[in-house]
């Protein structure tokens, strides 16, 4: 901050100093009164446009040629001599169903939206392969499936879904379902993993069907290090399921004022919503703010922002009160939660960017004292009289003028014929913009020592006052503005 005050400082005595260099005692100028704040040097709209609320999503397509984004490579999984699984079922500590008393004011019933069974093992060389089979499915019934571990960084496990033909006792040679994340160790609140691997499916037909789930080890295998295998089997979910993956991420499409969702629930402990998003080159803005109702946050719910690396390795990107620095390109967001769930509250997920400060104006200002806009020969500026509070308005925007939310300013007052140790010399104060880009600082001004000196020929009067200035940054960049104010001490009639 003491940096930042002697570049406006410095900023401030230069401008100072070209006025000085100016004829001080013109005494052909006029005195203007008006009660009309000072006009911006262009029309400012001090209102924001709501964001965009989505209304309907759209399947992401991941093409193998991209190689920014996620896609499936299905392994050869020798499924003729699937044996009976060799899993163990184990009671583990699983999220809780919320009742709608804690969702909703409208009921109070217990809501079992989903069936939830968890498997442990383990695979003892690289390619070999766990299978759990058969699941079976009433019609409209959606099946999940969730991967964790081994949590090692040496092994790498993926997740296939098949159908099971309930006849012949055979599972399907071709997957419904893969999900084949590269293993990246990131830090999680639980603790250090790699994101699990989700697959699923849903029964669209009128008649029971089944399922086989296998477990194979793409990279590595262990006897010691386990995998855990959740299964979920749901009767009440929204219409987007299954998409538990970023393979099956749906476009979420972020307007330029921002854009939101509102209609999609997290139905079981295992259950994954995943948004795709795309950067442009061409934008306005370095970072976006992703962010869930505050109600969903409070229930557990969490929204991640992931990058893709080569081997489809997702890292979980930092997150400063839900804004995150994104470069060109496409990124996946991840809706689940850590606590308590409900197939019947609806979450809201809005995307919003957080748009590059461009420029800062002084839009005006304003007092408790008296003031007006006189012409001395330094040119028509604001007058208050020494001692008053000057309230200091202004917007950031982006170059392109759109109102910049949520900016840090501070605003530096400076009188150079105050000294240094006088504690008169200089004011300051620091806000943030508001939603409409719009910020407002109230400035206690010292006494004018009356340095300078202009006569009023019009009406036969010397004036006294300081010429000071005003300069207003958006912090840690060089965006700044500058302006003139005339600090009144006295005036005498000749």
């Amino acid at each position: 901050m003491k940096r930042f005050r002697k570049v406006i400082s410095v900023t401030l005595s230069s401008m100072l100093l070209l006025s000085f260099g100016m004829t001080a005692n013109a005494s052909a100028s006029t005195e203007e009164k008006t009660d009309q704040a000072i006009q911006a040097a262009s029309n400012v709209q001090l209102t924001t446009d709501k964001e965009s609320v989505i209304k309907q999503l759209t399947r992401a397509d991941k093409p193998e040629s991209i190689t920014d984004s996620v896609y499936t490579l299905t392994e050869n999984i020798n499924l003729a001599t699937a044996q009976k699984s060799e899993l163990k079922k184990r009671v583990t500590p699983s999220l809780k169903a919320s009742s709608k008393s804690a969702v909703s004011a409208k009921a109070t019933a217990t809501v079992a939206t989903a069936s939830t069974a968890t498997y442990s093992g383990t695979i003892t060389e690289e390619g070999g392969t766990q299978f759990l089979y058969p699941i079976y499915l009433q019609p409209g019934e959606l099946l999940q499936a969730q991967l964790d571990g081994p949590f090692s960084a040496q092994l790498d496990y993926d997740l296939y879904l098949y159908e099971f033909d309930m006849a012949t006792g055979d599972i399907n040679s071709n997957p419904i379902d893969v999900s084949n994340y590269g293993t990246y160790v990131n830090n999680y609140e639980q603790g250090a993993a790699s994101l699990p691997e989700n697959v699923g499916a849903r029964n669209t037909t009128g008649a029971n069907k089944a399922y086989a789930i296998a477990v194979h080890a793409k990279k590595g295998s262990s006897i010691n290090d386990p995998f855990y295998l959740t299964v979920a089997v749901s009767s009440n979910y929204d219409a987007y399921e299954p998409d538990d993956s970023a393979f099956h991420a749906y476009n979420f499409t972020v307007n330029d004022k921002g854009s939101s969702i509102n209609f999609r629930t997290i139905h079981s402990s295992i259950d994954n919503d995943w948004y795709q998003v795309t950067v442009p080159v061409s934008r306005n803005y370095d970072a976006l703010n992703v962010k869930l109702d505050n109600t969903s946050e409070s229930y557990g719910y969490k929204a991640e922002v992931y990058a893709a690396l080569t081997g489809n390795q997702m890292v979980l990107l930092p997150q400063t009160n839900h804004n995150v620095t994104l470069n060109t390109g496409t990124y996946y967001v991840r809706v689940y939660s850590t606590s308590q769930y409900s197939a019947d509250h609806v979450y809201t997920l809005a995307i919003n960017p957080v748009l590059r400060a461009g420029k800062i104006e002084i839009t005006g200002y304003n007092s408790n004292g008296y003031y007006d806009y006189p012409t001395y020969s330094y040119g028509r500026h604001y007058r208050i009289n020494g001692g008053s509070n000057l309230i200091v308005n202004g917007v950031v925007k982006t170059t392109d003028g759109q109102l910049v939310p949520n900016a840090p300013v501070t605003v530096v007052w400076l009188d150079k014929n105050w000294s240094e140790g006088s504690g008169n010399r200089t004011r300051t104060a620091s806000t943030y913009t508001n939603d409409n880009g719009a910020f407002s600082v109230t400035l206690a001004l010292p006494q004018s020592t009356g340095k300078n000196v202009e006569y009023i020929s019009a009406i036969g009067s010397t004036h006294y006052f300081d010429l000071t200035g005003v300069a207003a940054q958006v912090d840690g960049t060089s965006i700044s503005t500058t302006d003139i104010v005339y600090l009144f001490a006295y005036s005498l009639r000749n």
